[in-house]
């Protein structure tokens, strides 16, 4: 039976640059899997710890995360605290046992498995004006960071963008973020993320930045600024803010009933 997983090629090959300082490569860029379907389908039966023992790399999660079939749905815990919208999120543990949930969810259950497979796994995040955000996951090893979103791995997102390839034609034309990106300088992804959203006509992000866990997420906004909270507990770091005055981006402790 196939290793292949949805849009995924377990022996495919190419590096492609898209942008100044960025590359598309496949998943199986970071380890190859040394699972078929049926293997990795018998793996998903496992209890929780057991499917971590035999999850190696970021293709073999993957692969796991589209055949236990998680499933997106809003599922984070809203609190209003002095005019500051909290949303508190599922540690990885309880990410993997429910199966469901969003960005913030399914960025928790990657970590899970390869946290430690890797020099670094953090959280790759940015803030619209709007005062929604979005979650997704980075990778640190060696000298370049790794970019993925893993709303964009679950299998029903299979259908919205095309099997991996390398062809910047294809990248261009199709749902780009469901793809695997290197980058030595996580800022030039952010311009990279930035220019393709455009593309789209969609919202433009006024900030990026890394964290290494993603407990809560917080934001304020009125008619003259927007400020986004992360929790000084995460770790979080600026990577890019816009200059406009009234957007801001704060680290805040986080409020004890949250701990």
């Amino acid at each position: 039976m196939s290793k292949n997983i949805g849009n995924y090629f377990y022996d495919i090959e190419f590096e492609t640059q898209v942008y100044k300082g960025v590359y598309w490569v496949p998943i199986n860029f970071l380890g190859k899997t040394r699972y078929t379907s049926a293997e990795m389908f018998e793996t998903s039966k496992l209890s929780l710890e057991n499917k971590r023992k035999k999850i190696d790399n970021l293709y073999e999660a993957i692969q796991l995360f589209q055949i236990s079939e998680f499933r997106g749905c809003l599922d984070n815990k809203d609190f209003w605290l002095n005019g500051v919208h909290w949303q508190t999120h599922k540690t990885p543990e309880e990410a993997v046992l429910s199966n469901e949930g969003c960005c913030a969810t399914d960025t928790n259950w990657l970590a899970y498995f390869i946290g430690d497979k890797y020099e670094k796994v953090g959280c790759f995040c940015y803030g619209n004006t709007d005062g929604n955000g979005h979650i997704t996951t980075y990778i640190k090893q060696g000298e370049y960071y790794y970019f993925l979103d893993m709303m964009m791995c679950r299998k029903d997102s299979q259908k919205f963008f095309c099997k991996e390839s390398g062809s910047l034609d294809d990248l261009m034309h199709t749902e780009w973020a469901g793809f695997l990106f290197k980058s030595k300088i996580p800022s030039d992804f952010c311009q990279f993320y930035i220019e393709r959203l455009k593309s789209k006509n969609r919202d433009v992000p006024f900030c990026f930045y890394m964290r290494d866990t993603c407990s809560a997420t917080a934001s304020y906004k009125d008619d003259s600024q927007i400020i986004f909270y992360a929790p000084t507990c995460d770790k979080p770091h600026l990577i890019y803010k816009d200059a406009i005055e009234g957007h801001q981006f704060l680290e805040i402790e986080l409020p004890a009933q949250f701990e």
